[in-house]
């Protein structure tokens, strides 16, 4: 065979699986030996962590942990606590049959209920519903006629593109800040429990390098000193930049950031005063950077050669790419009735987003979903938490292409504001935003291949001249595969016989094919 004619390989990516399935957890837990009795649980969190997942043998198992913060009164004078406990995660799914191979998956998980039962003053249940969003994706081997032409081989040609394989980068940070009260606030006793969540990133890339902006945002909960059980609440803020540098970064290349805080540590510091008003912080940020780079080929729609008769063999493929993108931040505010009478005050609120989904709508995009409320009070017998969920529906305008094959979007928290009314009710503002992504696929059909390749044989009978008068709208192409002539050397001995596209003009003249 003929070293001009040989075949490339084209890997592209194929989703093989999405889904969503509920986990319900179960843990019968003791309360460790350093921590006082439990007379009364005030609340619980859950908060999931995908450590990895892994595809073989035709299933997806997910590996992570989940770390569950019960906060309660203890049996001494109303004291409040906090105890942690971590439970192990395990998760496996049968995955289809597919044609594709070097598959790699994505989970995504979300607390959406929690619940917690006293058992004794040392031991209670711990029961949790996770929503986790499994992603799993591999690639398809598509083999095409490589374009190397010469001076008897032709072909037609044009350039397929789609989005290539998403890359994914991970790496931890960490960090640690020592963050002062404010001169109104009281000094701290002891802290009880806090956490630390993250504003959406800011991701500014260049050649090699990903810098990525955020803000973390502390909420503790501290005992007064010498407050006798007097409790407060503070809230600071300060910048972090994470820097990562890797080769697959490139401004070519679509880049987005994900960031998850955990291991957060609290400590009180004295100032320069001596005066315990100082929070010493740490904590760890994963980092999953996701790089997806636009792939374009040059292929063969066509193709003959001058010395041999021969079949092109095409074939039809369908080219994923994201086809619209859009972001944009809302609010939703909701009232929620007094649960307890005689509030006092609201130390705390805290919101999370319990899932949703995005559907295509008439010119944009609606999401759906809920946020899920914590309110922390304090009342005149003692502090209690009230869970509230805030249902969202929003329409995002979007120009969305014809044909889409499924819509995705990510929504991130980033502030709460609860205001307390005088009847013991409060409202709750969630700020939040968006992030949606549109995908289609494009089917395109290209040489795969060449059967029936037979050498032609040699005839020197043609005559020295050859003309032909083509039809109005005649393709340059098919008259040169008629011909097994050169396109490009028909095109230039008859300059203003065809326009840009190659379609002959209506000249009354003859053109000239060989000389």
């Amino acid at each position: 065979m003929k070293i001009g004619i040989t075949t490339n390989e084209i890997l592209i990516p194929k989703k093989i699986f999405s889904s969503t399935v509920d986990k319900d957890l179960e843990l019968d837990a003791p309360v460790p030996e350093y921590c006082p009795d439990i007379a009364r649980i005030v609340k619980v969190d859950c908060t999931p962590f995908v450590e990895g997942c892994d595809v073989s043998d035709g299933k997806a198992a997910v590996r992570g942990r989940v770390v569950y913060d019960v906060l309660y009164e203890t049996d001494y004078k109303n004291r409040l606590r906090c105890v942690s406990f971590t439970q192990e995660l395990t998760h496996t799914l049968a995955l289809p049959r597919t044609d594709a191979s070097n598959a790699d998956a994505d989970c995504f998980i979300s607390c959406e209920r929690i619940g917690c039962r006293l058992l004794s003053p040392r031991r209670l249940i711990i029961k949790a519903t996770l929503g986790m969003r499994l992603d799993v994706e591999g690639e398809i081997t598509l083999s095409a006629l490589a374009v190397s032409e010469d001076e008897s081989t032709f072909f037609r040609k044009k350039t397929i593109g789609f989005d290539g394989r998403t890359k994914k980068h991970s790496e931890v940070f960490k960090f640690g800040d020592s963050l002062p009260l404010a001169q109104s606030e009281k000094s701290i006793g002891e802290i009880v429990c806090g956490s630390i969540s993250l504003q959406p990133p800011q991701l500014v890339v260049s050649q090699g390098r990903a810098e990525i902006r955020t803000t973390a945002t502390l909420h503790a909960l501290y005992e007064e000193e010498n407050g006798e059980g007097r409790y407060l609440t503070t809230q600071k803020s300060f910048p972090i930049t994470l820097e990562h540098q890797n080769g697959d970064i490139d401004d070519n290349k679509r880049v987005s950031v994900q960031l998850e805080p955990f291991g957060t540590e609290l400590t009180p510091e004295l100032d320069q005063y001596g005066e315990s008003r100082v929070i010493k912080t740490s904590l760890s940020v994963g980092m999953k950077l996701l790089v997806t780079e636009p792939k374009a080929y040059t292929v063969a729609e066509d193709v003959f050669e001058r010395g041999y008769d021969s079949t092109p063999v095409t074939g039809k493929v369908s080219l994923p790419y994201r086809s619209a993108f859009g972001e944009s931040a809302f609010s939703e505010e909701a009232k929620i009735p007094a649960s307890v009478p005689g509030a006092v005050s609201l130390l705390d609120a805290s919101a999370r987003d319990g899932g949703g989904s995005a559907e295509q709508s008439d010119g944009g995009v609606t999401v759906k979903g809920v946020f899920l409320l914590t309110l922390l009070t304090e009342t005149a017998d003692g502090i209690t938490s009230t869970d509230a969920s805030l249902p969202y529906s929003r329409f995002f305008a979007l120009e969305l292409p014809e044909s889409v094959s499924f819509v995705a979007h990510e929504t991130e928290i980033a502030e709460v504001i609860p205001t307390l009314h005088s009847d013991g009710s409060a409202t709750v503002k969630v700020i939040a935003s968006t992030k949606i992504s549109a995908y289609s696929e494009k089917e395109e059909e290209l040489v795969t291949a060449l059967t029936k390749r037979v050498a032609r044989e040699a005839s020197d009978d043609s005559p020295s001249l050859v003309f032909c008068y083509p039809s109005k709208d005649e393709r340059l192409w098919d008259i040169a595969k008629l011909y097994r002539a050169s396109p490009e050397s028909i095109r230039s001995a008859n300059p203003s016989s065809f326009d840009e596209q190659g379609v002959a003009q209506d000249t009354g003249k003859p053109i000239l094919i060989k000389a």
